[in-house]
């Protein structure tokens, strides 16, 4: 018995709430507009079906740019990993071809630790 109440109070409850929203001129519109709309649906299913299967078609088509784009991205990340190590490898070998041995911070320090005697 309570759950029959709570029900009707749900249902009287949305019934107030929605005569309070319609209170609104732009609310009024709106709901005119989408009656409209929902009463041209009525009249021709087909509008319905070609819609819904050009969002379906729209919808499938961003999603196939978004994989194309992440796989591009996936395949520059990895390629800059197979990179960085050669890079890495090339500026220490530049590194070590221009700067001279005293001014080189490595040898400077490992002289500073083992000092020629």
């Amino acid at each position: 018995m309570g759950k029959s109440k709570f029900f009707v109070s749900v249902a009287a409850g949305a019934a107030v709430g929605g005569i309070i929203a319609l209170l609104d001129r732009g609310t009024r519109q709106e709901m005119s507009s989408w009656a409209s709309y929902i009463m041209a649906l009525a009249k021709d299913p087909e509008q319905l079906t070609e819609s819904s299967r050009e969002l379906i078609d729209r919808a499938t088509e961003t999603a196939q740019k978004i994989n194309e784009d992440v796989s591009f991205i996936k395949g520059k990340v990895d390629d800059l990993k197979e990179l960085t190590p050669e890079v890495k490898d090339l500026v220490q070998e530049t590194k070590s071809t221009f700067v001279p041995q005293e001014q080189n911070p490595a040898a400077s320090s490992a002289s500073a630790q083992y000092p020629s005697s």
